[in-house]
């Protein structure tokens, strides 16, 4: 792996394509999700997005250029097969917690089972691009008994990250490791202001923003690499600006 710090200095990707793109989006109704759809949505770099999610999104309004798949469970998510070919980038912002699972197997079946599930789709359709919200210190190697949550934490979103690079092979694989992320953020607050600026917090805006430029620097010439790992919320938003 390509693993860029809070140091980063060199920005590992060519200029923005001027190809448009086309993407599938899953884990559109969180935080990051949210932001990460809209974006897409209001840029002329892309012509169509694809989510794939239990609720419908942008409250049910649609929009030209999306198509919204909506599942009932996502244990019936490999009955959307079909709505995977023909796009350039795969986006994974599916993310939960354990309380909202409801138990640590839970956890792991979202974390884990689901973007394995996706990254199998987006495997078979032919996506040449993955780009996953992991999150720092992520290890899927890390010992982790079902009652330490924060270890087990670390192991299934290392686990989440295998699915684009041990389980599945993809041309380009990007994987987002943020620490602490701010999911509303209010431009009139000094709290937030403070976390963001000194890095302790990052917007879900920004982090959306990155994983945009990332793969709107990705063209069907682009060299295959090794996985491209962004650490750190100064690594992520130093991205954008470059």
């Amino acid at each position: 792996m390509r693993v860029f710090n809070n140091n980063l200095e060199t920005h590992p990707r060519a200029p923005r394509s001027s190809n448009k793109k086309k993407a599938v989006l899953i884990g559109a109704t969180g935080a990051t999700g949210k932001q990460l759809l809209r974006q897409l949505l209001d840029s002329d770099q892309w012509e169509r997005v694809t989510s794939v999610s239990r609720r419908p999104v942008l409250n049910g309004k649609g929009h030209d250029k999306l198509n919204e798949i909506v599942v009932e469970s996502f244990d019936s998510l490999s009955s959307t097969a079909d709505a995977w070919t023909d796009h350039d980038v795969f986006f994974n912002c599916i993310g939960t917690t354990r309380k909202i699972a409801g138990g640590a197997k839970q956890f792991v079946d979202v974390e884990f089972g689901i973007s394995l599930t996706a990254a199998k789709l987006a495997h078979e359709a032919g996506i040449p691009h993955a780009s996953v919200i992991s999150a720092g210190g992520a290890n899927a190697d890390q010992w982790a008994p079902e009652w330490i949550h924060p270890l087990l934490y670390t192991k299934t979103i290392g686990q989440k990250e295998q699915t684009l690079t041990k389980h599945f092979s993809f041309k380009n694989v990007t994987i987002f490791r943020p620490g602490m992320l701010i999911r509303h953020y209010n431009s009139n607050s000094s709290l937030q202001r403070f976390f963001s600026s000194t890095n302790l917090g990052l917007p879900v805006n920004i982090l959306a923003s990155a994983m945009i430029r990332d793969s709107e620097s990705i063209s069907q010439d682009t060299e295959i690499y090794e996985p491209v790992v962004y650490t750190g919320n100064g690594c992520i938003k130093s991205s954008i600006e470059i």
